[in-house]
C-alpha cells in the first residue's frame, strides 16, 4: 500500500512470489477501481509518495503469526536501476503506513519491489535495508550458513563498504524470518555485525523475525560512517 501527497493511494500485490527473492509489486485486482497489473510508476505519474507498507500474507497452512512467512524488505527503485529508498512492512497481521524516509516522485521507470521469506527453524535469509545522510538507500541480503560468518552483499553483488564508502548511515532495517532466531544455541552473534578492515566493531543490527503485527522497525544508527573495506556479516546457529 502507498499513500501519496494528494491525498490518494495505490494497492499493490504480487501473487505467487517466490521466496527469498525480489519481486515487483503492481497494481492489484480485487474489487478495487484501477487498472490491474501496471507498474506503480507508469500508473500514477506526478504523484509523490510518502508513506507505504508492504504485508507479505501468511501461508495458508500457518496456525499463528509466529510460524508464517515474513517481510523480508521493500524498496522503490528507480529508472536507472538503483534503489531510490527502502520501505517498511511486516506479516499478514500487521498494521501500519509508515512514512518514507523520502518523498518519491512517480515516473515511468519505478517500480516497488519487495521480497519475503518463509518460516524456518534453521538458517534462512538475513537482510539489511540502510538509509545514510545523503539520502542514499540500499539492501544488502545472503542466505545465512550455520556456524559460518557471510559477508552480505546489495543485489549488484557489492559487499557494504564498496556500496556505501563514504556514506554515513542513518538507520536500518534488519530482518530475519527464523522462529528461533539469529543466534538459536548461544554460540553465535545475535545481530548482524558491520567491522572495518581491521576487525573493528561499528554497529550492530539486531533482526525482527518480519512477520509481527508491526512495520519492522528503523534501528537508529547514531552517524556510524562506512569506510571502503568495511563488512557487513551474519554468523547464525541452529
Amino acid at each position: 500500500m502507498v499513500k501519496f501527497s494528494d491525498g490518494s493511494m495505490a494497492s499493490l500485490v504480487a501473487s505467487g512470489a517466490t521466496a527469498k527473492t525480489a519481486t515487483e509489486l503492481t497494481t492489484g485486482p480485487n474489487d478495487l477501481n484501477q487498472v490491474e497489473s501496471v507498474s506503480i510508476g507508469q500508473a500514477y505519474q506526478g504523484k509523490v509518495a510518502i508513506a507505504c507498507h508492504i504485508i507479505a500474507i501468511k501461508d495458508g497452512t500457518s496456525v499463528a503469526p509466529s510460524t508464517g512467512d515474513g517481510f523480508s524488505y521493500g524498496y522503490f527503485l528507480g529508472p536507472d536501476g538503483k534503489i531510490i529508498c527502502a520501505v517498511q512492512g511486516g506479516g499478514g497481521v500487521s498494521s501500519a503506513m509508515s512514512p518514507t524516509s523520502k518523498p518519491v516522485r512517480m515516473q515511468t521507470g519505478v517500480t516497488l519491489v519487495a521480497a519475503y521469506d518463509s518460516a524456518t527453524d534453521g538458517a534462512c535469509q538475513a537482510n539489511l535495508s540502510v538509509y545514510c545522510s545523503d539520502g542514499t538507500s540500499d539492501v544488502f541480503s545472503i542466505l545465512a550458513v550455520a556456524d559460518t560468518a557471510t559477508a552480505m552483499t546489495n543485489k549488484d553483488g557489492s559487499t557494504f563498504g564498496q556500496a556505501l564508502a563514504g556514506k554515513v548511515l542513518v538507520k536500518a532495517i534488519a530482518t530475519y524470518n527464523s522462529t528461533k532466531g539469529l543466534n538459536e544455541d548461544g554460540a553465535g552473534v545475535v545481530a548482524f555485525f558491520h567491522e572495518n578492515a581491521e576487525g573493528q566493531l561499528k554497529m550492530m543490527f539486531p533482526p525482527c523475525q518480519g512477520n509481527s503485527q508491526d512495520a519492522s522497525p528503523w534501528i537508529p544508527c547514531y552517524g556510524t560512517p562506512v569506510n571502503q573495506n568495511d563488512t557487513l556479516t551474519v554468523t547464525c546457529t541452529t
